[in-house]
C-alpha cells in the first residue's frame, strides 16, 4: 500500500479499515471505519475530495477519482465489484457497484441500487433508490425489492468480516520455492 499526500491533502484512514498491497491513496481521501480496499486499486484525490463511507468495499483493481470541483462520495455497505471505476459521482448507501461498472462525471446512485456488472452510468445520471441498472448506456430496468436490495447489506458484511481476517492472518510470502528447485 502506498500513501500519497498532495498538493498539502493527506489521506485520513480509519484504524480498523483493511488496505491491501498494492493499493494507492493519494490526495484528500477519507475512509471510514471498517472500510476495506482490495489489491491494486487506487483512489485518487489530487483535484477534489473522496470520501468512503463505513463498511464498504473497494474490491481488486478499482479505481475511485473525483474532477475539479467535483467530489466523489460513497455511501455506507456500498459494494464496488472488482474492476469498477466511479469518477467524480455520488453513490448512496447499500449499493452495488458491478464488476467493471463505470459512473462518470455528477452522476447520483440512489441507495439501495443495484449497478449491472459492465454497465456504463452517464454524466449527470440521476438513478432514483432501489433501482436496477443494466447496459451501455446503463438504463434503469425496474424497482427492486426490498429482499433484493437488503442483500446488499449482507455482501458488506461479509466483506467487512473478509478484511478483519486478512488483517489477522495475512502474511507476505518472501520467497516460494518451486516443486523440485
Amino acid at each position: 500500500m502506498t500513501i500519497i499526500s498532495v498538493k498539502g491533502w493527506t489521506p485520513h484512514i480509519d484504524p480498523s479499515a483493511f488496505i491491501a498491497g498494492g493499493v494507492y491513496i493519494i490526495g484528500d481521501v477519507s475512509i471510514a471505519e471498517d472500510v476495506s480496499v482490495w489489491f491494486n486499486s487506487v483512489i485518487r484525490a489530487d483535484t477534489a475530495s473522496i470520501t468512503i463511507g463505513a463498511k464498504s468495499n473497494v474490491q481488486d483493481h478499482c479505481l475511485i477519482h473525483a474532477d475539479e470541483e467535483q467530489p466523489t462520495v460513497i455511501g455506507k455497505n456500498v459494494v464496488m465489484g472488482h474492476g469498477a471505476v466511479v469518477h467524480a459521482a455520488t453513490i448512496g448507501d447499500n449499493v452495488l457497484v458491478g464488476i467493471n461498472a463505470v459512473i462518470l462525471n455528477r452522476a447520483i446512485v440512489g441507495e439501495g441500487s443495484i449497478i449491472g456488472a459492465g454497465a456504463v452510468v452517464t454524466e449527470d445520471m440521476v438513478i432514483p433508490p432501489y433501482s436496477l441498472v443494466l447496459g451501455v448506456p446503463a438504463k434503469i430496468v425496474r424497482q427492486l425489492s426490498p429482499e433484493e436490495s437488503a442483500r446488499m447489506t449482507r455482501g458488506a458484511d461479509g466483506y467487512v468480516d473478509k478484511a478483519k481476517e486478512y488483517k489477522r492472518s495475512m502474511r507476505i510470502v518472501p520467497e516460494i520455492r518451486r516443486a523440485g528447485a
